[in-house]
């Protein structure tokens, strides 16, 4: 459930990052569907250097925004060097190899801790690098293996985008119209269970309408993935929401006017493709 905020030209939030604006998020919006129309008619390599670079983004974002904004020293070129290395090998299909990067990571990470000047709170530091790999490049990784499951591929990683997507609109607009009950007011305020369920019955909806189109799968596959959608995708926004908190910023980063940073756009996404792929392997291929 990516966050999707009042749209103004309100001043800057206290953390510097400016108000976000319709025409930006508008144009900024078109630009990122022209990518993926790109990427659709060149393939699936294409495809993969697109979801990559955008991942490896998102995990750039959060250590940026820990260095800024907590005065934390994330081992970033660790994070990302590995984070690819992740991404790149589960598009590769080699499973084996993966768990080896990770522990690769988590070791450089490790030993960077120990150099000096690495701060005053070092081991907290390598936790976070080590949580971002996790979090971001791992889900990164369970989203561009879909591509890897058919020949439909791409359109299986599309699958998850657009049903992702239409839980956010639909919550949005629940919650702004139907929106009594806060979901977690400690965390994100402005989440509420009636926007939660109207996203989880459009994510549903939508994923049987998947179901239906795909040659591959069938309307029952469509409402699990659906499902998959409902209950992941606000725990990826709440959980990325608990870590802006913690870091005290409002948005991820500046990569994308009028619509924040990178991971608040990935937030739900990344959440939500391991269910999927597992799913999708497990269960249809």
């Amino acid at each position: 459930m990516t966050d999707i905020e009042t749209l103004s030209d309100s001043p800057p939030s206290p953390d510097g990052v400016p108000a976000r604006s319709l025409g930006a998020a508008v144009a900024t919006a078109l630009v990122l569907v022209a990518a993926i129309v790109v990427a659709i008619v060149l393939g699936k390599t294409a495809f993969f250097i697109l979801a990559a670079t955008v991942v490896l983004l998102a995990l750039y974002e959060l250590m940026e925004a820990l260095n800024r904004a907590a005065a934390r020293r994330p081992a970033t070129p660790v994070a990302v060097v590995g984070g690819g290395a992740i991404m790149t090998l589960a598009f590769l299909e080699r499973p084996a190899l993966i768990s080896v990067a990770v522990v690769a990571t988590a070791l450089l990470t490790i030993f960077s801790s120990l150099m000096p000047g690495r701060g005053r709170t070092p081991g907290s530091d390598a936790g976070w690098t080590l949580l971002g790999v996790l979090w971001i490049a791992g889900g990164g990784a369970a989203a561009v293996s879909l591509l890897t499951l058919s020949d439909d591929g791409v359109l299986l990683l599309l699958s998850l985008l657009l049903i992702v997507a239409v839980d956010d609109i639909f919550a949005y607009f629940g919650g702004t119209n139907l929106g009594k009950h806060k979901l977690a007011p400690s965390i994100s305020p402005g989440k509420s269970w009636e926007g939660a369920i109207v996203g989880s019955t459009a994510a549903i909806t939508m994923g049987a309408v998947v179901g239906y189109i795909m040659f591959d799968l069938s309307v029952f596959d469509g409402l699990a993935l659906g499902l998959v959608a409902a209950v992941f995708n606000p725990i990826g926004d709440l959980f990325e929401s608990m870590v802006k908190r913690e870091i005290g910023i409002k948005d991820s980063g500046r990569l994308l006017p009028g619509h924040g940073g990178m991971l608040d756009r990935l937030d739900a996404i990344l959440m939500c493709a391991p269910g999927f792929f597992l799913y999708l392997r497990l269960v249809v291929y």
